[in-house]
């Protein structure tokens, strides 16, 4: 007669006991046989794993301003060196970073798990460039794969603002937003713009110099960068502005993760930030050879045009 009963409690145990598990994971990873993606609780729960299965990982983790995040600029610039503001980053304007700041204080994760193949994470990021101040927002990031498309990561970002109405930063105006901020290892030395129905056009790399990264213009809103191998990774952006920032440090072509040379690739997106802002957006990572990239960019070119 107890025995249904028995069974119901035990099962809840087990999924308590699973929820606790992931609760305090540092990290929690989807894979598919095809490709694997991780999130980091102790980076803000960023995504800082993205390879082929059972391949090594392609996303650089130099520091916490590297990675695949959320990064986003609003209001005044501001010097605040006598409050512990780094002087490599002042003035700046308020720009939480979902992985940390610039001494390496993560966001705080506030949710994070794994349920039903969408890997979920709710930060409450730091400003990047003070050494531990925790930012009047939260980034909420949801990553899983495109259905029907086992080698492409589907990611929806939202933030959601709560500044003060007197804060310091001011009233809100337009700023350039990297829409996400990717950083590949340095090995992937060659970059295609994607130009539809297989066409690629080469982009020479720049170094990142005193006037930033370079511009390459993205008119399908798609790029791809290559190791030495063909493995190729793609960014797919569709509600992007049409020049984006690319561009590398050093001259290593190392594949380590942890190297302080990498690949940078952000699309840009002009959007203004006011105090009370909330705003989403979903970008796609692709992995393969050049040839499987432009099918599956041409998919999701006609998908989410």
């Amino acid at each position: 007669m107890n025995a249904p009963r028995l069974s119901q409690r035990f099962l809840g145990l087990v999924a308590f006991l699973t929820l606790v598990s992931i609760a305090s994971a540092e990290s929690l990873s989807l894979t598919n046989g095809v490709a694997t993606v991780k999130i980091d609780r102790t980076r803000g729960g960023a995504i800082t794993w993205v390879s082929v299965s059972g391949g090594t990982n392609l996303i650089n983790l130099h520091d916490l301003g590297r990675l695949v995040q959320q990064s986003y600029y609003a209001g005044a610039r501001l010097d605040r060196r006598a409050e512990g503001q780094s002087p490599h980053w002042s003035p700046w304007t308020w720009n939480p970073v979902q992985g940390g700041s610039f001494i390496a204080t993560p966001g705080l994760v506030e949710k994070f798990e794994s349920r039903d193949g969408v890997l979920h994470s709710l930060t409450r990021p730091k400003l990047w460039d003070m050494p531990d101040e925790t930012s009047a927002c939260t980034m909420e990031q949801q990553t899983e794969f495109e259905p029907g498309q086992h080698n492409v990561i589907r990611v929806t970002n939202t933030l959601v603002m709560h500044r003060p109405a007197d804060d310091r930063w001011g009233d809100a105006k337009p700023n350039h937003q990297e829409l996400p901020a990717i950083y590949l290892v340095r090995a992937f030395a060659t970059a295609r713009i994607y130009e539809g129905e297989g066409r690629w056009t080469d982009f020479e790399l720049p170094a990142l110099s005193k006037i930033g990264w370079g511009r390459p213009v993205v008119p399908k809103r798609a790029m791809a960068f290559f190791r030495a191998d063909g493995l190729g990774f793609a960014i797919y952006r569709p509600a992007a502005d049409d020049t984006w920032n690319s561009g590398v440090t050093g001259t290593s072509r190392s594949a380590d993760p942890k190297h302080a040379d990498t690949t940078h690739v952000a699309p840009i997106a002009t959007v203004t930030l006011d105090r009370d802002s909330t705003y989403t957006f979903r970008y796609w990572m692709l992995l393969g050879d050049a040839a499987t990239l432009a099918r599956d960019l041409d998919k999701l070119l006609s998908t989410y045009p």
